[in-house]
């Protein structure tokens, strides 16, 4: 009887074991059927000339002014320009040895990455003497004020907090999206608690949460580049904020327009395709069902250590008969002799 209800017992916790991988294969199920996705769409306010020998890196509004930095060895240029007709108002060449990377505007001066030379310029925003130089590590790729520190990207996921006074890391965010890793991250524009930032070699701008490093949405500019060069360095970067129109001012390399957008989203529910969704489910629940097999296999390890245990036990009580039948038997052979 003892036998019995442990076998019971154990037949029982399997069954209720399979129970449970059944319901977490329908929480799986359900919460894999849809995804929420946030995008944003993209509405041209104006469209304004652009230089198309300006091979751009970083985009700034200031004071009515766009301020603009441009790359190449022996090309790169820091740019005062007319945000309404395209006309470079003033222009500075750096030196031949320095390829410009991202600007950002911080109180009176203009910051400019370099791309390998490991060195920001500050140059003064009314003269364009540069002032000063500051040293990190790595490549420069983009970069953005919050008004109070900055924001750098270097190609990677990763955003780096500065101190704008000495270029010190104060902490580095991983962007991610859903889960996944963004990288190639280049221009940057920070606006309140969201950095704005171009994916290098593609038409995306992601909206980054600047506290976690989450993805808020994601906007398609796609159609901005349509009529622009097919030259594939000629990708959408540069992001200009305009507070008084709560507008974005967006170009590319070598672009010959430029073009005033607003900004808009809803997030969108997604039916994901059957095979993808098995797929989902299968990723999911693969380490309950590996779970569940050692589970089983310990049970059945179990019932049959019952058993060998019960057999042991029978053998054990019938041993001592057996040798008192032989013993009778050899008295008694004993005493006919």
């Amino acid at each position: 009887m003892e036998h019995r209800s442990y076998m019971g017992r154990g037949f029982s916790d399997i069954s209720r074991l399979c129970a449970l991988m059944l319901g977490a294969l329908i929480i799986t199920f359900s919460s894999t059927a849809t995804a929420q996705i946030t995008t944003a769409e993209i509405t041209i306010i104006s469209t304004h000339t652009h230089d198309q020998s300006a091979f751009t890196q970083g985009l700034e509004m200031h004071n009515d002014f766009l301020y603009e930095s441009t790359g190449l060895y022996g090309q790169s240029s820091l740019r005062q320009v007319d945000p309404d007709s395209g006309e470079v108002l003033r222009i500075k060449m750096l030196n031949e040895s320095y390829f410009g990377e991202g600007i950002t505007i911080v109180n009176d001066s203009i910051y400019m990455l370099t791309w390998k030379q490991e060195i920001a310029l500050i140059f003064d925003i009314e003269s364009f003497d540069l002032v000063a130089n500051l040293s990190y590590s790595g490549e420069g790729w983009g970069l953005c004020y919050d008004g109070t520190h900055l924001v750098m990207s270097n190609g990677s996921s990763d955003l780096t907090i500065r101190n704008p006074s000495d270029f010190t890391i104060i902490s580095t965010i991983t962007v991610s999206d859903g889960g996944s890793e963004v990288d190639l991250l280049n221009e940057l524009e920070c606006v309140g608690e969201v950095v704005y930032a171009n994916v290098w070699g593609s038409d995306l701008i992601v909206a980054i949460d600047k506290s976690s490093g989450d993805v808020l949405y994601t906007i398609d500019a796609s159609s901005l580049s349509h009529g622009e060069s097919d030259d594939p360095n000629a990708v959408l970067n540069g992001i200009a904020y305009i507070p008084d129109r709560d507008a974005f001012l967006l170009t590319g390399k070598n672009w010959s327009s430029m073009h005033l957008v607003s900004f808009s989203y809803d997030e969108q529910v997604i039916e994901e395709e059957p095979e993808s969704l098995i797929i989902s489910v299968l990723s999911v629940v693969w380490p309950v069902f590996l779970i569940a097999i050692l589970i089983v296999f310990l049970s059945s390890m179990r019932l049959l250590s019952a058993v060998i245990r019960f057999l042991i036990v029978l053998f054990t009580k019938r041993q001592p008969e057996q040798p008192s039948q032989i013993s009778d038997t050899s008295s008694q052979g004993a005493e006919e002799q």
